[in-house]
């Protein structure tokens, strides 16, 4: 049984007669017939009945009948998939980022691929960077930003730019008046930090020694409410710089001497079958950031 036998018993249930059906298929009348046998003799079931006039399907000819419809569409979105494949620039491309760069750097990343590929339907996606992982091994997502470094050897990297990391703190806050900080001289500051499974918190934990900070309860699931807490002088925190907003007020964001920063990257599946679509887009999407 193959797709050839499947689309013959198709044409025949549609067209309920054996010379149509093998007008349809572009096959002689006998072959037809003989490959239905085939297949009625292979299942060891009668699918049609057959009259003088006409092809009755039988009961169980009717259910065979629906399943073989939806295995040749599947078979078809597969040929469907791989043409794709073969124009790469045509599709759908689903691109995903974490929380804490996702809102500042993704809108000016689909501006950009849909003017240089305007054919491309894009699909954003917002997960923490645990979930883009599983969704990058499993081809589920075609490719991430996410930082670096990225331990599955099956995950491609090509680094797009770098984002220092800035002590922000309130206005009217002791620091404030610095141009310049060392990490050292905020050993008694409460450090506002992510909410558990978000990198950024896991970023900032190595750059600072935790046992070294006053950390109270607090949990914010976004850098929006790190800022919003910063300015109210409940603590400081490190932002990075694709975070910082110009012309902000209420808020100061102060160099810091030992230059921390993540590395972003475009990240894929190794084996993804548009690879060089994306190794295109990496380039296209590098860019330096203004400090």
């Amino acid at each position: 049984m193959n797709l050839r036998d499947l689309n013959y018993l198709i044409a025949v249930a549609d067209c309920k007669n054996f010379s149509q059906a093998a007008s349809q298929c572009a096959i002689g009348q006998p072959t037809l017939s003989v490959q239905i046998k085939k297949l009625e003799d292979y299942l060891d079931v009668p699918l049609f009945v057959r009259n003088k006039n006409q092809v009755d399907i039988t009961e169980i000819g009717e259910q065979v009948v629906q399943v073989a419809r939806r295995i040749v569409a599947d078979a078809e979105q597969i040929r469907m998939i791989a043409a794709q494949a073969q124009l790469p620039t045509c599709g759908k491309l689903s691109l995903g980022a974490f929380p804490s760069v996702a809102s500042y750097v993704l809108p000016e990343y689909v501006f950009r691929i849909k003017q240089h590929f305007p054919a491309m339907k894009m699909l954003v996606i917002e997960e923490k960077t645990n979930a883009l992982i599983e969704l990058l091994l499993s081809m589920k997502l075609d490719a991430a930003l996410l930082a670096l470094p990225v331990k599955p050897q099956e995950l491609e990297a090509s680094p797009l730019f770098e984002d220092p990391f800035t002590l922000a703190v309130a206005s009217d806050h002791a620091l404030a008046d610095h141009d310049e900080v060392d990490l050292n001289a905020i050993d008694q500051e409460n450090l506002l930090l992510l909410d558990e499974g978000h990198c950024l918190r896991d970023q900032a934990l190595q750059i600072c020694n935790p046992s070294r900070f006053i950390e109270d309860d607090f949990r914010a699931s976004s850098l929006e409410t790190l800022r919003f807490m910063v300015k109210n002088g409940v603590g400081v925190t490190l932002m990075p710089s694709v975070a910082i907003q110009p012309d902000e007020s209420d808020i100061r964001y102060i160099n810091i001497r030992q230059k921390p920063s993540r590395t972003i990257a475009l990240v894929w599946h190794c084996h993804h079958p548009r690879r060089r679509l994306l190794q295109e887009l990496a380039s296209l999407l590098a860019y330096k950031p203004i400090a």
